[in-house]
């Protein structure tokens, strides 16, 4: 004879379809009803006792008394707040104990199974033990089929469903047209119906995928449709509803039919691919959210997009499919006592990115530039089983040397931007791979200044001079001023120029405020499409110090190039900096061919002098250009661009991550 059986009972149908199975084999059972969960009159009639969800334990005494040797948790739970559930002292002991309060839904319920199991003595069966035929079986329920259109969106949705149950958010999403209109959040698949009825574009179309999460628990918690999702899928215009065939339950097969049949739509269970490697991303700064959002590209493109996502980035890694933990922007400063005022916001953040990743245990890491952030993530991260991967080398060469050794006490690996990079941190056992600079993939030499010069109204005879302040508040702030008497200078000289600011969404009104002084006119401009037609249109550019100004290389615009730090940074700074250049073209050449002028020499006055002899000399313009053709070629990685060289190596360290055993400390 089975053992009795208890009934941990929430919404919906399936605690009802396990009684009336017990009832039906004979088999003793007892119900734990779940106060605001479960309807109490599905229960009236049979053993039971209602208990508030936090009184964790009272149904553990009830259990007990009732003699119950295995536990079946069936149906839905909305998940409270700790102030809603008013845990009892055993349910408080569990959180305290377990770190249930960090884990998501199906790490909450893993920490609960192995807690009754191993503490309390239950033995927990999942509800598809009970009852195996509600396991979605493969092929269509019913008369209608998928299309060839609806195929594609089915496989949009199910590795949008696959990426959030990575991060153990939900189990559903609803794509249209090949493209991810919403995923389930913690409200559950109504909700998220609901949502992509209001966002679902022309007419009826649209798939449900629903399927369980990669390594879920599937005692528990199984993602379950029945014939209120069908109805539900039909009022929000959806055309079709999919199941994990093996591993999802499907509740009263032949009225889930009926209603399909009904409102013409499909319901079809089908086999789910493995899921890909999720690859946790830390970005904060524009220049690296750049950097990512090509990794991304690339890891994609080399997996057939069986990969997930998961980190912090800003706009063009959110592109890519990132969904960020919280705003990049809250990371992007620069220089020590700019860092200061708003220290308490980046450790919370650090904490907050630090605990996501232990939580969503992914396949690597890969921190991405802004060291003083990153490198303490990784620190944390050490030991934990994952790969840890920095992309960036941090410039040792430069300054600070003894930073190699330190870093190779936790990072796993190095990809770098320089081609002498490599042996610094080798040398001290770090395993680095010089993959390219990413400015080569960034497309700064495809610019048309001819259609920039026409869109703009600007004549082929006109000097146009490229402004680049920066892509921080604190360089524009500094550099503002001593650009505009730069300009006015030489607007004495050059009447008719055209000065053309590009600038980046984060920035763009602080630019606009900066330069609604300077000498008109005055176009400001966003865009990669507008700022690298702005280059190529452009008879020279004055530019911060930066990426930019490799960009500029590319470009073949002649330069001069710019950088004031804070006074207190600058103090600093120039006690520790063991280089003569700024430029990446005058550090590889070891000579200074791109003019560069720095704290007090970036004047007005000087600055002007330049731009007017470059201006006026061809031959000292086709220098500069000579200067980058040489030392571009140093950047460029053997076979492919930089991302795919990186996005390789990330490769290669998770195949090799897979042979290994696990191990934390």
């Amino acid at each position: 004879m089975a053992p009795k059986l208890g009934i941990i009972a929430g919404g919906g149908l399936l605690p009802a379809l396990i009684i009336r199975a017990c009832q039906g084999s004979g088999r003793d059972f007892f119900v734990i009803s779940l106060i605001g969960q479960a309807d109490p009159d599905v229960f009236a009639d049979v053993p039971h006792a209602r208990v508030r969800l936090g009184a964790a334990g009272q149904a553990i005494d009830h259990l007990r008394k009732a003699c119950c040797e295995e536990l079946v948790l069936a149906g839905s739970v909305t998940r409270p707040t700790l102030a809603m559930l008013r845990p009892d002292a055993w349910a408080a002991r569990f959180f305290a104990t377990s770190g249930a309060q960090a884990l998501g839904d199906d790490g909450l319920l893993a920490a609960l199974i192995r807690t009754l199991e191993d503490t309390e003595g239950f033995h927990i069966v999942g509800a598809d033990d009970l009852l195996p035929d509600l396991l979605a079986r493969k092929g269509i329920f019913g008369r209608v089929q998928p299309n060839a259109e609806d195929e594609k969106t089915i496989e949009v949705a199910i590795r949008a469903a696959q990426d959030i149950g990575r991060r153990d958010i939900g189990q559903a999403a609803v794509a249209q047209s090949g493209r991810v209109l919403a995923t389930e959040d913690a409200r559950g698949t109504d909700a998220l119906l609901e949502r992509a009825g209001e966002l679902k574009h022309g007419g009826a179309g649209g798939v449900l995928a629903k399927v369980k999460k990669p390594g879920q628990e599937r005692r528990v918690d199984l993602p379950t449709i029945g014939p209120d999702t069908v109805r539900a899928a039909a009022r929000a215009g959806l055309r079709g509803i999919v199941v994990e065939a093996g591993g999802a339950l499907v509740l009263d097969l032949s009225e889930v039919i009926q209603a399909a049949d009904a409102e013409g739509l499909f319901v079809a269970g089908v086999r789910v691919p493995a899921p890909g490697p999720l690859v946790f991303l830390s970005a904060g700064e524009p220049s690296g959210d750049l950097l990512g959002a090509r990794l991304m590209q690339a890891l994609k493109n080399k997996t057939k997009n069986r990969i997930h996502f998961a980190g912090v980035g800003g706009p063009s890694m959110e592109e890519q499919g990132l969904q960020s933990l919280f705003p990049m922007s809250d990371l992007t400063v620069m220089g020590v006592f700019e860092v200061l005022p708003r220290l308490s916001r980046i450790l919370r953040r650090l904490r907050e990115t630090v605990t996501a990743a232990k939580h969503l245990a992914p396949d690597a890491v890969v921190t991405i530039d802004s060291p003083d952030f990153n490198f303490r993530v990784a620190k944390r991260l050490k030991g934990k089983g994952i790969p840890l991967v920095h992309y960036v080398a941090p410039s040792v060469w430069a300054w600070r040397p003894h930073r190699a050794a330190r870093i190779a006490r936790f990072l796993d690996h190095l990809l770098t931007l320089l081609p002498f990079e490599p042996p610094y941190f080798q040398t001290e056992g770090l395993p680095a791979t010089f993959v390219g600079h990413p400015v080569l993939d960034g497309g700064a030499d495809t610019g048309d200044g001819n259609a920039f010069r026409q869109r703009h109204g600007i004549a082929a005879k006109d000097t146009v001079i490229v402004v680049l302040p920066g892509s921080r508040l604190g360089e524009i702030s500094r550099l503002a001023d001593v650009f505009r008497e730069t300009l006015i200078l030489l607007k004495k000289k050059f009447p008719g120029l055209h000065i053309v600011v590009p600038s980046i969404a984060s920035v763009a009104d602080t630019v606009l405020r900066n330069t609604a002084d300077w000498p008109p006119p005055v176009i400001v401009v966003e865009g990669d499409t507008e700022k690298f037609d702005a280059f190529a249109a452009a008879n020279v550019a004055l530019a911060a110090s930066g990426t930019v100004a490799l960009e500029l290389a590319l470009a073949k615009t002649p330069a001069v190039i710019a950088y004031k730090f804070a006074p207190l940074s600058w103090f600093f700074i120039r006690r520790l900096v063991k280089v003569r250049f700024v430029h990446l073209v005058n550090l590889i050449l070891d000579r200074e061919e791109i003019p560069e002028f720095l704290q007090g020499a970036c004047r007005p006055d000087v600055m002007a002098t330049t731009i007017k002899g470059l201006l006026a000399d061809r031959g000292r313009r086709a220098k500069q250009i000579a200067a980058y053709n040489t030392a571009l070629k140093q950047l460029r990685p053997d076979g492919g661009s930089p991302a795919e060289k990186a996005a390789e190596v990330v490769l290669n360290i998770l195949h090799e991550a897979k042979q290994k055993p696990s191990t934390t400390e």
